[in-house]
């Protein structure tokens, strides 16, 4: 116990002998240590929610990009069944097989014209081939017109193409995988939907025809990528349940085979498709058609904004670093070096020379022990010299000037004084203004992102407008309308501000008779609180009616004032559920309308009238 004692003594000890350099030192460790940590904890959060949120977004796209691949495939199979249940080709086909030159010539010619009305009906649609067990057929190609003269000109046996061979023999409708096929010298891509033809009224003659639809394979990289392919960051393709590629932008990559799906960022480099080799792939496998819908983007792209921000955040963090480090430098030598000062005196003096004196330039506690060091050490030369005369103490306080500062209180104070000397005056009008004026600056002043009542934001848009109406000499007229079953919802403050201000400003400055009103209640089903600022000013061009009315947009820093700030910040709030919409017609006004998710109290009830320091005062109008 005495051991345990003494070691704790001893650790106290040399806690107590650090210097004044050292603790300053550790201290600054000690600062920093934590904030480097949650910095980088921050990192790791934020990057990994980041590739959550993109990889369930682009998850989420490859299921849509199914759906559309299934959509379409369903309208070409279709067109399959409506050629297998056709009468006028089952009829036509037995007699081409039984007929003699002349009237297989006018069957074969039938046929063709009844294939080009199903191939004009569907887009994509290459050609569609009857290919008959003799190895013969009737085939009608989009591009050649001809009905000789097709995509399958260098087979004599169409019985060897690979679509008859992998539909020859199965019942159902077979979906055949993309193949490269060099027509007329120019390389295509096409898949295939086939299936064999049966007479249904005389099963046992068998099958009389394969019936094979060629679909350009521009189709899928549609549904894949849609029409603004190349993407610099991003892109989608299709392969089939054995790694087949089936759809690519680059048609020399299709007919590759991928047999794992680590294979497929090696693919995607191979294919040069991205300069970045830092990339990342998503698949969906549809369960319908087993075929399976890639997605590989540039990781680098996707991160870049928060990569950025970390840039920014960590050299601010670094300059910030660099600041205090100096700034604890600079008091540490500050301190120190009058500190050594003081310890260099008290050895003179312990050597028993009283006329060294300590410059005192200072008025912190180290300039008053520096003081009271001179003050003592001429005491004692005082006491020495003469024993027997005793000096009257002198302590003389310095009286340190009040340092006055203007805080918001004192402007408040302020202004209310020049209300009432103005009311003493008879200028109301200037007392109404200056009344209003407190009022906002009260409300702007006192934490601008805090949510109020509706009700309070409705008393703070009428004094606001006041101050405009009075500064305009009344050249337009304000009305709002509050329901009163959303008066003790909440909203953020000044988010309907620059709205008005907006259209005071741009739309009713300069001419007369303007009128503005903003109206605020419930929107469909009670769900959402709908605003909505009218006027009948100069209007807005449409361009910039369009420029605001674009929501998936980044607003850059020059434009993140007026209404840009406000859609900013109900993005910001609201995310997805707060949506806005501006109409206008230059020369008829403007109509902007907000759509604001019902913000409750923190307690998740409807909040009381009373709010405490924010009640609401009453508006002079």
């Amino acid at each position: 116990m005495q051991d345990n004692w003494k070691s704790k003594k001893h650790t106290r000890q040399r806690y107590k002998d650090w210097s004044f350099r050292k603790f300053f030192g550790i201290s600054l460790c000690l600062f920093l240590f934590p904030v480097l940590l949650l910095q980088l904890i921050y990192v790791r959060a934020s990057i990994s929610n980041m590739n959550e949120n993109v990889n369930e977004q682009i998850y989420n796209n490859l299921l849509q990009v199914s759906e559309k691949f299934n959509l379409k495939l369903e309208s070409y199979e279709d067109t399959v069944y409506q050629i297998y249940s056709d009468k006028e080709i089952i009829k036509n086909l037995e007699q081409y097989h039984q007929a003699d030159d002349i009237e297989q010539a006018h069957c074969f010619y039938q046929l063709n014209e009844r294939l080009k009305q199903f191939v004009e009906s569907k887009k994509g649609i290459r050609s569609i081939s009857l290919i008959c067990p003799t190895g013969e057929s009737i085939t009608y190609d989009t591009h050649s017109g001809s009905a000789l003269d097709n995509i399958w000109r260098d087979y004599k046996d169409l019985r060897l193409i690979p679509p008859y061979q992998k539909t020859y023999g199965k019942s159902e409708m077979v979906l055949i995988p993309t193949q490269n096929i060099v027509s007329g010298g120019k390389l295509e891509s096409l898949f295939f939907l086939g299936k064999e033809l049966y007479n249904t009224e005389n099963l046992e003659q068998g099958m009389i025809a394969v019936l094979i639809i060629a679909i350009e394979e521009e189709e899928l990289d549609n549904i894949c990528n849609g029409t603004f392919y190349p993407n610099s960051h991003s892109v989608n393709f299709m392969s089939d349940t054995y790694g087949y590629v089936c759809s690519f932008p680059d048609i020399e990559q299709i007919g590759k085979t991928l047999t794992v799906r680590e294979d497929v960022l090696e693919f995607i480099e191979s294919a040069n498709v991205f300069e970045s080799r830092n990339l990342f792939s998503n698949y969906y496998q549809d369960e319908k058609t087993g075929w399976i819908f890639h997605n590989v983007y540039d990781q680098d792209y996707m991160m870049h904004d928060i990569n950025m921000l970390q840039t920014i955040y960590w050299s601010l963090f670094v300059a910030d670093v660099l600041v205090v480090f100096l700034f604890i430098k600079s008091i540490n030598r500050y301190f120190s070096d009058y500190l050594k000062q003081i310890i260099e005196g008290i050895r003179q003096v312990n050597k028993g020379n009283l006329n060294v004196r300590l410059v005192v330039d200072r008025k912190d506690e180290l300039g008053q022990i520096g003081e009271n060091f001179n003050h003592m050490v001429d005491r004692i030369k005082t006491l020495i010299e003469e024993v027997t005369e005793i000096s009257e103490k002198k302590n003389r306080a310095e009286i340190k000037a009040l340092e006055s500062q203007i805080n918001p209180h004192f402007l408040y104070n302020t202004l209310d004084a020049i209300n009432w000397m103005a009311v003493r005056r008879d200028e109301f009008e200037i007392s109404k203004m200056i009344s209003n004026l407190g009022l906002i600056l009260r409300y702007s002043m006192n934490q601008s992102n805090e949510q109020v009542e509706i009700s309070e934001t409705e008393e703070w848009l009428k004094s606001y407008v006041a101050l405009y109406q009075l500064r305009y000499g009344y050249s337009f007229q304000f009305e709002i309308y509050v329901e009163d079953e959303v008066r003790h919802f909440m909203i953020y403050k000044l988010l309907i501000q620059p709205i008005v201000e907006n259209a005071i400003i741009h739309g009713l400055k300069d001419m007369e008779g303007g009128m503005l009103r903003v109206d605020i209640g419930f929107a469909e089903q009670q769900e959402c609180i709908h605003v909505i600022v009218e006027d009948n000013g100069v209007g807005m061009e449409k361009d910039k009616v369009d420029f605001y009315n674009q929501r998936e947009r980044e607003w850059s820093r020059s434009e993140r004032i007026g209404l840009a700030n406000v859609f900013e910040r109900m993005q910001l709030y609201y995310g997805k559920k707060g949506q806005w919409h501006i109409s206008s017609m230059e020369g008829l006004g403007t109509i902007m309308e907000l759509i604001l998710p019902i913000g409750r109290n923190i307690q998740g009830n409807l909040p009381s009238e009373d709010t405490g320091e924010n009640i609401r005062e009453k508006v002079i109008t």
